[in-house]
């Protein structure tokens, strides 16, 4: 898949990937070997792999790691528990899991954990590439997640959420300049939340479409602003002597 105009707007400098090391764990050696080659290519600064998750933690006493490539299959260790291992060594480190079939329950877990995307195999030079700038520079995607009740609601409002930005983006650039420079990169947001949803739906594009039904539903019940938000809380809480909590004209 190449990499569209869009995604463009999302880049990590020559700069930044030479700085970069990165860690590949990866059972299968021509998987392991393609991934080397693909980041020479890229231009990323240092990288070297292991077979398995176990070696892998040995690996971060060695140098600071910024990336970890890693797959989603376990090996001496489950990849869960190699999650954490990781990133209570190191909460900066960008975790990346890769899997054959990413809308696997092990996986969008991982992204619960604190993985920061994932890759899709088997990869290009192209979808590598995309995987880790949209790692390393998007926005973050599990605290949406940590707050919902489910996994659809939680992916809703990843995308709706992109979506208001973008919308609001799109506004503030038909009156300052400076806006129209964030539109490349709302609208590539907004396209990776998407992808996002579609992946990691339960009950397939049906229960995405559902969720997204509900959501809206919900979010027209209430009042449009912050403001009106605000008076509806009150009207609620608030007791005046001859009414009813709620009985109070907003």
């Amino acid at each position: 898949m190449a990499t569209s105009p869009t995604d463009q707007a999302i880049v990590m400098s020559p700069a930044e990937r030479a700085k970069a090391f990165v860690l590949i764990v990866e059972k299968d050696p021509t998987e392991r070997n393609n991934m080397r080659t693909a980041l020479k290519a890229l231009g990323y600064g240092a990288f070297t792999d292991v077979a398995d998750h176990a070696v892998a933690l040995e690996k971060l006493a060695e140098r600071k790691i910024t990336h970890v490539l890693f797959d989603a299959k376990a090996t001496k260790i489950q990849p869960k528990e190699f999650l954490h291992k990781l990133l209570e060594n190191d909460k900066s480190i960008v975790a990346i899991p890769s899997s054959y079939d990413p809308n696997i329950d092990d996986v969008f877990d991982l992204l619960i954990m604190g993985a920061k995307g994932y890759l899709v195999k088997p990869f290009t030079v192209d979808t590598l590439e995309q995987a880790i700038v949209m790692a390393s520079k998007g926005e973050p995607m599990n605290d949406a997640v940590l707050n919902a009740k489910d996994r659809n609601e939680a992916l809703v409002a990843i995308l709706m959420g992109s979506l208001d930005k973008a919308a609001t983006v799109l506004r503030q650039a038909q009156q300052f300049e400076t806006a129209k420079r964030e539109i490349p990169k709302a609208i590539s947001g907004l396209k990776r939340s998407s992808e996002l949803a579609k992946m990691f739906a339960k009950g397939g594009e049906t229960g995405l479409i559902d969720a997204i039904e509900k959501f809206c539903i919900e979010r027209s019940k209430g009042p449009a602003t912050r403001l009106g938000r605000l008076r509806k809380r009150l009207n609620t809480t608030r007791v005046v002597p001859g009414e009813e909590p709620g009985d109070a004209a907003e």
